[in-house]
């Protein structure tokens, strides 16, 4: 088995060789857009480290008791970090305990692993009280942080952490490999890998429950018709968010609309336009409608509207309120 994930070799080779080499750092921070890949090769970066039958220096057999039970997340020396739903936020108490549990001995491996997912939404407490494990990091221990960017950690936090950067694949190259690797055909595999940007997991998981993609090419083309509608029926749609409880799935809405208007700014330019550079490609008719009618500026403009509604939305506003304002910046 070993080693299994696409697109990330270069990565991959560094972390082999600094087991090879006896030089594996203290602690790793994995770099990127959710659903790169991080987690995915944190977690076999920690069956490399403990695997009991490794089949060569570097590698991991997938098969023995703790490769099992890591990938499982079940294993008694990996202690995984995060909160309980995306978005919130990560406080003292959990990075405590966690130090509380790595200060044990390992219980039955090399190393004790501590997996913080999505670190960067830990807030400066929790983030402080991690920079005293990391500048004092116990024997036996080792620590791998995932996040979407540096610029969201504290700069402490960044300098003392060994940074892997993971980017999004060529949706032309992740295809070829959904094709391949999962036997599905070439047109579920070529829309899994634009609706996810080329986020290799993400476009396993829309593989994997195909509802999922659904779903996003529907919400894609409300954004499209929103643009047609006018005020009472942009309210309407507003009203489906009412509830304080729908800001999880308002967010996730406006994740996709982030895309759209990407989708929209790039016909809007008028230069060289290929499906390849699209991520709603079942939609480029009624995308190219839509831009033919506003100015790039416009879309430039719901952009920035659109990102700042996602940060209102961390403070816990209302969601309907916060849709209805930005429905209000769109042209009419």
């Amino acid at each position: 088995m070993s080693w299994d994930i696409f697109g990330h070799d270069q990565v991959v080779n560094i972390l082999r060789n600094h087991i090879l080499q006896d030089e594996v750092r203290h602690a790793y921070l994995f770099v990127g857009i959710p659903g790169t890949g991080r987690r995915t090769i944190a977690l076999q970066f920690a069956q490399a480290l403990n695997c009991s039958e490794p089949p060569a220096p570097g590698e991991f057999c997938g098969k023995c008791r703790n490769c099992r039970q890591i990938a499982a997340q079940q294993h008694p020396d990996l202690i995984v970090t995060e909160t309980e739903t995306a978005g919130t936020i990560l406080k003292i108490d959990e990075i405590r305990d966690l130090q509380h549990t790595l200060s044990l001995a390992p219980y039955e491996s090399r190393w004790r692993i501590g997996l913080l997912l999505r670190f960067d939404e830990a807030n400066q407490n929790a983030q402080n009280a991690l920079l005293k494990i990391l500048e004092e990091p116990p024997e036996n221990v080792k620590l791998l942080l995932t996040a979407d960017s540096e610029n969201s950690l504290l700069p402490t936090i960044t300098s003392r952490c060994e940074v892997m950067h993971l980017f999004p694949a060529n949706p032309a190259q992740l295809t070829s490999y959904l094709t391949d690797r999962y036997q599905v055909e070439s047109k579920a595999a070529e829309s899994a890998a634009h609706l996810s940007a080329g986020r290799v997991g993400f476009a396993i998981s829309l593989l994997k429950e195909p509802e999922k993609a659904e779903q996003m090419n529907r919400t894609a083309a409300e954004c499209l018709e929103i643009f047609s509608q006018n005020t009472r029926e942009r309210f309407r749609y507003a009203s489906n968010f009412k509830d304080f409880k729908k800001r999880t799935e308002l967010r996730e809405v406006l994740h996709v609309w982030q895309s759209v208007m990407r989708d929209l700014l790039l016909f809007s330019t008028g230069g060289k336009l290929t499906a390849q550079s699209l991520t709603f490609i079942d939609l480029c008719s009624e995308s190219a409608s839509v831009a033919a009618k506003y100015s790039t500026e416009q879309f430039r403009e719901l952009i920035r509207h659109l990102n700042r509604s996602l940060e209102y939305l961390d403070a816990n506003v209302s969601p309907q309120l916060l849709l209805e304002e930005l429905l209000l910046n769109f042209p009419s």
